[in-house]
């Protein structure tokens, strides 16, 4: 099985853009995001999906409605597609933090340490596996290839290309608000690999 998984991040919303850290908490986006995802928008008229999935989010589902407005009443919302939840750092910016002893921890090793109140990166990291592996599953038998839409949040992309990309980390990718991450993936033994368009 072989296809290509187009990642978008979600547009800016007012955390973005003020550099806080933004996981469960649900805003929407800019009014000028809106604008800011025009080229997007532009890029994907007349594109054709076999499916599209979505963080249940409001950003995401505002994004997905404004770039595929025909095609968004299709899309399968999905909560494993979330941002990470940062817990008692939600709304919180490096400034505020980085004097935390747990903070910097985190930051030298997300493994080892889950913010206050927060997600585990085992929780985050499972979570992303299984919508992955359920991804075969949902991909009809008789139609092994295609392309397939995700409008998600940055850290769900890094974590995707990190799990798909053979010798890639968490970091290797960057998402920008309206960013867009493509993956030409193959399904054998059991798993995702492939490599970025």
């Amino acid at each position: 099985m072989e296809i290509e998984l187009v990642c978008v991040r979600h547009g800016a919303t007012h955390w973005n853009k003020e550099r806080r850290y933004l996981g469960h908490t649900d805003l929407g986006l800019l009014e000028e995001s809106f604008t800011e995802l025009l080229p997007l928008k532009k890029s994907l008229e007349g594109s054709r999906f076999r499916t599209i999935f979505c963080s249940d989010l409001k950003r995401c589902r505002e994004t997905l409605s404004w770039i595929c407005p025909d095609s968004s009443e299709e899309a399968i919302m999905d909560s494993r597609l979330r941002e990470m939840d940062f817990g008692e750092w939600e709304g919180k910016t490096y400034d505020q933090l980085k004097d935390l002893p747990a903070y910097r921890a985190w930051l030298d090793d997300p493994r080892s340490v889950t913010p206050p109140g927060g997600e585990s990166w085992e929780h985050f990291h499972q979570r992303i596996m299984d919508f992955m592996n359920s991804l075969s599953f949902s991909l009809q038998e008789e139609d092994r290839e295609g392309r397939v839409l995700i409008v998600t949040h940055g850290g769900v992309i890094r974590q995707m290309a990190a799990i798909t990309i053979p010798g890639s980390s968490f970091w290797d990718v960057t998402a920008d608000p309206g960013g867009v991450l493509t993956l030409k993936l193959n399904y054998a033994s059991g798993r995702w690999t492939g490599t970025r368009i």
